[in-house]
């Protein structure tokens, strides 16, 4: 019965019933929304590199050489010689060193020059390798292999061809187009920036640089004269500390060395603030809405002295008024979170392969877990509290006047 009530009182107001579910629900997806986007950054950035002791870049930010030289974001301030590459390469510590060049791209997908070694030692995840949905890697200039979502989105299969454009913009008006690349590889998905990148050989790169127009020379052995950063996997993890104050200390140029970890751990720290300031305003915003709520039911008690002297005349207690308002706000707090959540939901589910393709941001699906129901019930806990004030006024209106009605 006093649900039926309720949600009959309720749609009798269903105008202003409405607009604050709305409002509720905005509440709710701006809250849960920071809540989930940032476990997902943390988690997507996480699991983007594993296996590697150190990455290797020209002296600039620890931040900055991770974003770019992993999460391809950003571009680098300046580069480092091959001529470092090879000395450090060769260095007693190191077991394998993988170099990276940045620079190009291919209708908004990041072009990365590299060497076979990358698909040996990249890893991702628990330390899980690089494998192949189809093809194999490059053996040689102008040949390609694609992450899963370049070849997905783009539609490419082993033996297209493909043109490459210089600088990484979403438009370019630079194309290398007298060098197109075939397609030899396309990569297992991965869930990290390696499915939005072409990988292709360091001679290809500098080949496509040397002259910018005329033929290819193919009998030509193209070594470039810099990277973008390097990949160094140590003979032991004991040694990092050791090859890292080497690097940092290399007197042939600047160079800066990072642990991929520690500067992850840095970037949270920086970004730990940020969070806290929006999870804020989202715990405001939601209060805000909630105190609208309770402005709502305040503003309809005297329009409801009737409707509570009809309860009381057909024998209904003081106390079920109360219980009555209470339960209308849980109703729409309720309302406002199954609608918020749904909301989210939904927008993360169209904007999931944007984010990844544009950004290389996996945002997976919102989870009903136990965090999120968590949040669901403390936004009921809170419309319930906050209601206490209209609903202990219409408990005592309905003591004192009784079946008596001002006119």
């Amino acid at each position: 019965m006093l649900m039926r009530i309720a949600s009959a009182s309720l749609f009798n107001r269903r105008l202003t019933v409405l607009l604050t579910v709305f409002s509720i629900a905005v509440s709710v997806f701006i809250l849960l929304g920071v809540d989930h986007i940032r476990n997902e950054l943390r988690a997507s950035f996480g699991r983007t590199v594993s296996g590697v002791d150190l990455i290797v870049g020209a002296r600039t930010g620890p931040t900055n050489l991770l974003l770019y030289s992993v999460f391809r974001i950003g571009n680098a301030s300046n580069n480092m010689s091959w001529q470092s590459f090879e000395t450090l390469s060769q260095a007693s510590e190191v077991a394998w060193a993988v170099p990276l060049s940045l620079g190009d791209s291919h209708q908004g997908y990041r072009v990365m020059g590299t060497t076979g070694g990358y698909f040996e030692h990249y890893q991702y995840g628990g330390r899980q390798p690089l494998s192949f949905s189809a093809g194999q890697p490059f053996a040689g200039e102008q040949q390609a292999v694609l992450g899963a979502q370049v070849a997905r989105k783009l539609g490419y299969e082993i033996g297209d061809e493909l043109v490459i454009s210089h600088g990484t913009g979403g438009v370019s008006f630079s194309h290398h187009d007298q060098y197109p690349f075939r397609v030899t590889g396309i990569l297992a998905p991965t869930g990290t920036p390696v499915d939005q990148t072409l990988h292709v050989s360091l001679g290809s790169i500098e080949l496509i640089h040397e002259t910018g127009g005329g033929h290819a020379d193919h009998g030509h052995s193209h070594e470039p004269e810099s990277i973008t950063a390097m990949l160094v996997g140590l003979k032991s993890r004991i040694a990092v500390l050791t090859f890292q104050r080497k690097v940092n200390q290399f007197r042939d140029e600047p160079l800066l060395g990072i642990m991929p970890g520690v500067a992850l751990s840095e970037l949270w720290q920086m970004m730990g603030m940020v969070e806290r300031a929006l999870a804020l305003i989202a715990l405001l915003v939601l209060l805000a809405s909630l105190l609208g709520m309770t402005t709502m039911l305040l503003a309809a008690l005297r329009e409801r002295e009737r409707e509570i002297a009809v309860l009381r005349a057909i024998g209904a207690h003081a106390s079920f008024v109360l219980l009555l308002i209470e339960l209308e706000a849980v109703l729409i707090a309720l309302a406002g979170a199954v609608l918020g959540y749904l909301g989210l939901a939904g927008l993360l589910v169209l904007l999931k392969d944007w984010l990844s393709s544009q950004y290389g941001l996996y945002i997976s699906s919102l989870p009903l877990s136990g965090s999120t129901l968590g949040y669901l019930g403390l936004i009921v806990g809170l419309a319930a509290l906050l209601a206490l004030l209209p609903a202990i006024l219409s408990y005592r209106n309905a003591l004192s006047k009784g079946l008596t009605v001002r006119t």
